[in-house]
């Protein structure tokens, strides 16, 4: 996956402006996500530069998460992975989130049958009825 790094780094980013506010908790975590990845704490320095000049409003997470569509089912699992821990980074998980993870999942190539264990499920009035009983 090193070959696809800026492209992680890129839904990364995109996962931490997805509701709008970028959180210094948001950019710690990508930072360790991806020095693990790279096997250093420091990053190298065109991935810096990534941080500085990524644009959220130009960046389109499905087309860039395409760009990793042949990599095997596992690889993109870790990605989408990757973008759900980011997102998790600020402790408030909302709709604006999920939509960016779903978008991501997409280019992926996932159904929503396999990424429900990181959306955001809306579960209707009608099913609460008894459940505490």
């Amino acid at each position: 996956m090193r070959d696809h790094i800026e492209t992680i780094t890129d839904l990364l980013l995109g996962a931490a402006y997805a509701d709008k506010r970028l959180e210094g908790r948001e950019v710690d975590s990508i930072r360790d996500l991806l020095g693990k990845m790279l096997g250093s704490a420091e990053l190298p320095a065109e991935l810096e530069a990534r941080f500085r000049s990524f644009s959220p409003a130009a960046f389109d997470p499905t087309a860039a998460a395409a760009e990793l569509a042949d990599l095997a089912a596992e690889r993109r699992r870790n990605v989408l992975d990757l973008v759900a821990t980011v997102n998790e980074s600020d402790e408030v998980l909302d709709f604006d989130e999920d939509r960016y993870l779903r978008r991501v999942a997409s280019g992926l190539g996932f159904s929503e049958e396999e990424i429900k264990d990181l959306t955001v499920e809306i579960v209707p009035v009608e099913t609460l009825s008894g459940l505490l009983a």
